[in-house]
């Protein structure tokens, strides 16, 4: 049985490539960067920007396919870390959906910072809840990344967000049950290496 004090060490172990698509605001990925080693405990590097693909481009809905870009990102073999984040300001839908706030497969996440904004709802620039949400959405893509479903509990970073307010209820904390289902993911995945 592992110990609270063995999983920190492990994740540390864990690298994440941050792959800015398009022009990408500078600050958001500095925040990653910071921030998702106080979660994951995983070390961070950011990698060059891709362009945004025109082939992924819906004129018809002034969006981006989210699954096209996914698709994108370098394997996790040639960045040399386990995972791989994608972000980009792109706006994103997904197959019928009407837009998301990011997708994932196992090894790469995309997040889209677009719809996190709280300009984009009306409400003045707030750094802070800006940043509350683009994390959030990063560890629950990253979440997804390491195989973890969505969680039924509405405080767990693995609940579904339909809407901007559940993502800002949830934050980006692991529910106690989703918290010992990543330690164990990460387990395997250092014993496989």
């Amino acid at each position: 049985m592992l110990d609270q004090n063995t999983i920190p060490r492990m994740a540390e172990r864990l690298e994440i490539a941050l792959v800015p698509i398009g022009g990408v605001d500078p600050l958001p990925l500095a925040w990653l960067k910071e921030d998702i080693r106080g979660i994951l405990r995983a070390g961070v590097k950011e990698f060059p920007p891709l362009p945004l693909s025109p082939r992924h481009f819906h004129t018809e809905r002034n969006q981006y396919l989210a699954d096209g870009l996914l698709a994108d990102l370098p394997p996790i073999t040639s960045s040399g870390a386990a995972l791989c984040l994608g972000i980009t300001g792109a706006d994103l839908f997904s197959g019928r959906m009407s837009f998301v706030f990011g997708i994932a497969t196992t090894g790469k996440a995309l997040i889209s910072t677009f719809r996190l904004r709280p300009e984009i709802y009306g409400d003045p620039p707030n750094p802070k809840v800006y940043r509350w949400r683009v994390l959030t959405e990063a560890i629950h893509e990253l979440g997804h990344a390491l195989g973890l479903p969505h969680c039924e509990y509405p405080g767990c970073v693995m609940y579904f967000s339909n809407w901007i307010g559940d993502t800002d209820r949830k934050g980006p904390e692991f529910c106690y049950r989703c918290r010992k289902r990543i330690e164990h993911l990460l387990a395997e995945q250092q014993h496989e290496r």
